[in-house]
């Protein structure tokens, strides 16, 4: 691309050239017309129509338009892929996505036709219909390319995935051809997987060439996985136990295992479809035995396989063997499944995975056996600087850690004591036993490495999550002093061990959701930054750190703000990008490179993305943003409709896991609310199309007509009346996807979407239905104002921090407010209007309405009031002096968790807390409270 359009096609004279990218229409319509007589070339018409399409005439701006649907229907054809080019460019911002299969479509497939013998034209044509995603036309331009180039073997599977991506929409089957490479073998199997039957896959199964094994004894380990993978979501045990053992068994020359599929996935399908079909073969369990015999003699050879096949052993003794009695008796493992487990453990103690591995399996011990590995297995040695050692007392606090999160352990008596504990006193014994080890690894010689300061981490992760185990919170749970002391402890635990190992990503990550959960916006900025998250996880990561960010730092994502504006961009710029056309020009990448497996995933992809929670939810943190701070704002999100099923996906992989699965992890416990949903992102949405409905008022300019004010009115009560519609088909179930304030203020929008129709259309049992209504909104109000003023009963730190932990209900309770008092005042105004247009007044109001309405009005003032009230606290509670930060240093260092961070926690790491909320706050003072 360069000036205003598309490159002119070789031959075009300089002077046309010049004209065009000079953007002299009137000299290209005239200089086209004269060459399109002189040649006869019917590219210069098409250039001459295009041109004309960019004058400021009304009419002759769909000049091209009206001539590519008169080519369409008289069947021109357009010689030359640089027209084709030329009329896409001229219709781009006239035509809908949806249009180009019936009008540039057609013609692509024209000329590929014309120019059966010209590769790069048919090649431009063929890419110009996969951007746009119009399969049919692309298929047919495929499958020309494929007979007009016989010799070029890429053309043939471009037609093939093609085919296959158009049937798997029109439920159609493709035609089988010969294969030879990999990526057409995974294509194969895609193919029939996807569209043949039960036999049809059976037989590729059974094929001497293209079975699994034979794939894998060529170093082509996809088909396996597909057939792996299938026979897992089908639930076809015996078919994957058998699929799995042969490639398990695979030999080599001398007999031996390759040890080709010695993985810890296919161990882990094998040993599951063993266990679920053992009792229909009771050869099974001695055959998986055999193999893991025979592969544990192999892997002693080859080291890298090893610890696969101990996992696999230990993994085989869980699930196939029925348990002995208990898993430990004095003190001593008496299963043989904790014996093998306890094997492992020796085995791999130092490996920094070990834990990962083995999590699991220690969830299905009895509470005797979770508290021998807690408390008897590692046994107390004196402290060492050598990082096996280190990595074992590691393990050891981590296997402590997880005992406390177990529902089997409450309350149960300990190995070394017989006294039962509780979960507290746990956690305060293992975070005790970290904080020493922390302390120990400060001293060690070696303490400037890398490696060294890597192990510390580890522990102060340990510590830290103790320190959020004792605070017991969620996000639902009513904050207390206590809670946000161990919070702020954790925090700063954690924000001082990043300065000594920067970009550790797990203390990152854990240190995003603190200092959102404690609302120091800033400081979680400035790690999320250093994340440096790349533009294709973005979609599944970008939620740790957007997702309700406006409701704890409104002018952090101001656009008035460089900050801001780089922040909001950031993300935005990541679906533009993406999203710009149906289709990414990497589709075009894969099929150049033959890559097919690209080829059937990079659709699905880009469609998941286009529905994306993420892409929802970022967009309402904007617009929401904007709006708190009195801004307007342009951007819908119009690609949504009610039975739009938005895509869920959130990555918390990267957060270390060290807890009981029954137990809430630490990720749930600190993040704000619910993760991203469906539910939540339409009626994010639609809270947002109410406050912007309600709060419009047209340009001082405007000068609106009665007519024309009548017919905004009447938009305002049916589009109210479609969003209160729309709020009925997500509200039921709704609870368990919002925080308890996101759910009052879905609520109360939804009542307001319904108050507002039915006071324009007076209908009958009116003051009835009005009295209820305000009724229920009235006192959600004063529930939420309720709860919030528990805060303030009296001024000390531990309110202090308590209020700064609710700033996410307070933008709810002033949003449920803003659109009670908007709605009130739009009712108002709706009366009087009509009282002007009918002077009778039987269209009016009855009184007692008008009171309830305007009484509405008046809750809504006190909430927002109130909510400034409480802003204008905390900002007074945290001014410069060094008051806050006495308060907080004697905050953090106080109680026995609190005596242990002395020496460990500077006071620069509290003073930039401190800063944090001050700036946070600081952005808070552009709220608009109406």
């Amino acid at each position: 691309m360069q000036g205003p359009g598309p490159s002119l096609k070789n031959g075009v004279d300089l002077q046309l050239q010049s004209a065009f990218y000079d953007q002299n229409w009137s000299t290209v319509i005239r200089l086209a017309e004269k060459r399109a007589k002189m040649t006869s070339d019917s590219y210069y018409e098409v250039l001459k129509v295009c041109a004309e399409s960019q004058l400021d005439d009304p009419v002759a701006k769909y000049a091209a338009v009206t001539a590519l649907h008169t080519y369409v229907k008289d069947g021109t054809v357009v010689k030359d892929a640089d027209g084709i080019d030329l009329l896409e460019w001229a219709t781009r911002n006239l035509l809908e996505e949806d249009d180009f299969p019936l009008t540039l479509g057609p013609l692509c497939v024209r000329t590929a036709k014309a120019s059966s013998k010209n590769r790069n034209q048919m090649t431009r044509c063929l890419e110009s219909c996969l951007l746009h995603w119009d399969l049919v036309s692309a298929q047919q331009i495929a499958a020309i390319a494929d007979k007009s180039f016989p010799q070029v073997r890429a053309f043939l599977f471009w037609n093939i995935a093609i085919t296959h991506l158009l049937a798997a929409e029109n439920d159609s089957h493709p035609p089988p051809r010969s294969i030879q490479k990999a990526e057409e073998i995974c294509l194969l199997y895609e193919v029939v997987g996807a569209h043949g039957t039960a036999a049809d896959f059976a037989k590729l199964l059974d094929s001497a060439i293209f079975n699994p094994v034979a794939q894998l004894k060529q170093g082509h380990k996809e088909p396996f996985v597909y057939t792996a993978k299938k026979f897992h979501s089908e639930k076809n045990w015996q078919n994957l136990y058998i699929i799995c053992r042969d490639c398990l068994s695979i030999p080599d020359d001398r007999g031996e295992l390759t040890l080709q599929a010695c993985d810890w996935d296919t161990w882990r399908l094998f040993v599951t479809a063993a266990g679920e079909i053992r009792n229909t073969d009771k050869q099974i369990i001695a055959t998986v035995q055999e193999l893991l015999l025979r592969s544990s003699t192999a892997a002693d050879s080859k080291p890298i396989y090893k610890r696969n096949v101990m996992l696999a052993r230990v993994s085989a003794s869980f699930q196939l063997l029925e348990s002995d009695g208990p898993d430990a008796v004095d003190f001593s493992p008496s299963s043989l499944r904790l014996r093998e487990l306890v094997k492992y453990i020796n085995n791999q103690a130092s490996n920094p995975s070990c834990f990962d591995d083995v999590r699991l399996f220690a969830e299905q011990l009895d509470a005797a056996g979770i508290d021998y590995l807690a408390y008897h297995h590692f046994l107390s040695s004196e402290q060492s600087d050598d990082v096996p050692e280190l990595r074992k007392h590691i393990l050891a606090l981590k296997l402590q850690y997880f005992a406390a999160t177990c529902p089997q352990t409450y309350n149960t008596a300990t190995a070394t004591s017989g006294e039962p504990l509780s979960r507290q006193t746990r956690f305060k014994s293992v975070y005790s036993a970290s904080m020493k080890l922390h302390r120990y690894i400060a001293t060690t010689s070696s303490y400037s490495s890398q490696l060294i300061k890597d192990i510390q981490s580890e522990v102060a992760l340990v510590a830290a999550f103790c320190l959020i185990g004792l605070a017991d919170q969620l996000p639902s749970s009513f904050p207390t002093t206590e809670s946000a002391q161990h919070h702020v402890q954790a925090l700063l635990l954690l924000q001082q061990q990043l300065n000594s190992s920067p970009k550790h990503s797990q203390i990152s990550l854990v240190l995003v959701q603190l200092h959102l959960r404690l609302a120091s916006a800033p400081e979680a900025l400035a790690i999320w930054d250093t994340l440096a998250i790349k533009r294709t996880i973005m979609d599944s990561l970008a939620p740790l750190f957007y997702d309700r960010l406006s409701t704890v730092a409104p002018g952090m994502m101001s656009p008035l703000t460089n900050e801001g504006w780089q922040l909001v961009s950031s993300i935005k710029t990541h679906y533009e990008t993406s999203l710009k056309m149906r289709m990414p020009r990497r589709l075009i990448d894969a099929f150049t490179d033959g890559s097919y497996s690209s080829v059937l995933t990079v659709p699905e992809y880009v469609e998941k993305l286009r529905v994306s929670c993420t892409r929802a939810l970022s967009l309402v943190e904007s617009v929401r943003s904007e709006r708190l701070l009195g801004l307007s704002d342009t951007d819908f999100f119009t690609e949504t409709r009610d039975g739009t099923s938005m895509n869920e996906i959130i990555d918390y992989g990267s957060f270390p896991s060290w807890n009981h699965s029954a137990t809430p992890a630490v990720y749930q416990r600190l993040r704000l609310g619910p993760a991203p949903s469906n539910v939540r992102a339409h009626l994010s949405l639609l809270a947002e199309a109410l406050q912007q409905t309600l709060s419009y008022t047209p340009p001082s300019f405007y000068k609106v007509p009665l007519a024309g004010s009548v017919a905004d009115q009447k938009y305002v009560i049916e589009y109210l009346g479609q969003i209160a519609n729309s709020f009925s088909k997500f509200l039921p179930g709704a609870a368990s996807r919002c925080t308890e304030s996101e759910l009052p203020y879905f609520e109360v929008a939804s009542l307001l979407a319904s108050l507002v129709p039915l006071c324009a259309d007076r209908v009958t049992g009116l003051n009835e239905l009005v009295a209820q209504l305000t009724g229920a909104i009235t006192a959600s109000l004063e529930s939420q104002r309720g709860y919030l003023a528990a805060f303030t009963s009296k001024s000390d730190i531990g309110n202090t921090m308590s209020l700064f932990q609710s700033l996410h209900r307070i933008v709810l309770l002033r949003d449920t407010a803003v659109a009670v008092k908007n709605a009130s005042q739009w009712i108002v105004s709706y009366k009087e209007k009509q009282k002007e247009r009918d002077r009778s007044g039987q269209s009016n109001l009855p009184k007692d309405v008008v009171a309830q309405i305007k009484a509405l009005g008046v809750a809504a003032d006190e909430a927002l009031k109130q909510c400034r009230t409480w802003i204008m606290q905390l900002t007074k509670d945290t001014k410069s002096g060094g008051v806050i930060e006495g308060n907080i240093k004697a905050f953090v260092y106080g109680g026995e968790e609190g005596k242990l961070l002395k020496g460990v926690v500077t006071d620069s790491t509290v003073f930039d807390l401190v800063g944090s909320w001050r700036k946070s706050l600081a952005g808070w003072q552009g709220v608009h409270w109406l």
